[in-house]
């Protein structure tokens, strides 16, 4: 069971155009509602890879009834703590022309220390079945920069292994608890140290930073160039193929899901990160954020390289 953990919960409200201009009148290609936030799409794309998941998490009003009912169609259960205000409701642009997109993102929810307590308490009643803990994006006004870190404790005190994709503080006060793997892009792990990052020599030392922190493995995806990973004793450069990509949102979610997913089935890293790159390639041919296509993922497998560094 792989346990998924989102402290700001969304959904997603994608619109594809033809293409975005600020200012101007534009016509909806597509419209679709979707589940969003990090851990929850992390749980709705394990479970299209066979695991089984369940989504914690605050949300709170109208939204959050939608967003279980969108967990629940893709067979992930949702057992979410109450919150204040509304679970966000995200929009996203995807520009056909252009192979990107634009995000408007509201703070509309708010946690409060019975919250919190709540949520240490929910998922303390999953661990004892639990795989993985996945601790995964942002966290909404309210909320202790420390719940990474007590939930990261939380973990090992039953024996499971934690991964975590979040940035700066939060991420910084876990590290002090040992999470397992730490998975950032290339934006988060210049945010979370405070510096650029050009080049992979660069990349390489700042992934070996988080591996002097106690950290198993720390991944950076980087986009259409694929992904570099390090362990204390190796590290691979993640190579996919090049595709005509439709909107990188969920991507890394999807990276996330095939890692855990494949780890779960017993796969070495380098298996696992090559799934892994195959799923957040065949999501980014995808306008929606939480859907992939299987069939796609598997083709991709083939084609991605993993080399050693």
């Amino acid at each position: 069971m792989i346990l998924t953990v989102t402290p700001n919960t969304a959904l997603d409200h994608v619109f594809e155009v033809e293409r975005y201009v600020p200012g101007a009148r534009l016509r909806a290609l597509m419209e679709a509602e979707c589940i969003g936030g990090k851990g929850n799409l992390v749980s709705a794309c394990a479970a299209d890879f066979g695991a089984r998941s369940v989504s914690l998490g605050f949300a709170a009003g109208a939204n959050r009834r939608c967003l279980i009912g969108l967990l629940r169609e893709r067979g992930v259960r949702a057992d979410l703590s109450p919150a204040q205000g509304e679970t966000r409701r995200i929009v996203v642009v995807v520009d056909q022309k252009r192979h990107g997109q634009t995000w408007l993102m509201p703070e509309t929810l708010r946690v409060s220390r019975a919250g919190e307590r709540d949520l240490l308490k929910r998922v303390s009643r999953w661990l004892p079945i639990a795989s993985w803990l996945a601790l995964c994006g942002s966290l909404p006004p309210g909320c202790s920069p420390l719940l990474y870190r007590r939930l990261t404790e939380q973990a090992h005190a039953r024996q499971v292994p934690v991964l975590i994709d979040s940035r700066g503080r939060p991420l910084a006060l876990a590290l002090a608890a040992g999470p397992q793997v730490v998975k950032l892009n290339r934006e988060e792990l210049e945010g979370t140290f405070g510096e650029k990052i050009s080049g992979e020599p660069a990349l390489a030392s700042a992934l070996r930073r988080l591996i002097a922190e106690g950290v198993d493995l720390a991944v950076c995806t980087l986009g259409a160039q694929g992904a570099m990973a390090m362990t204390s004793e190796a590290g691979w450069r993640v190579l996919p193929p090049a595709i005509q990509m439709v909107s990188s949102a969920g991507s890394g979610d999807a990276f996330t899901a095939a890692l855990l997913a494949w780890r779960e089935k017993g796969a070495e890293w380098p298996e696992a990160l090559r799934w892994a790159c195959a799923a957040g390639t065949a999501k980014a041919l995808e306008a929606r954020t939480d859907r992939l296509d299987l069939d796609t993922a598997r083709r991709l497998f083939r084609k991605v390289k993993v080399k050693n560094l």
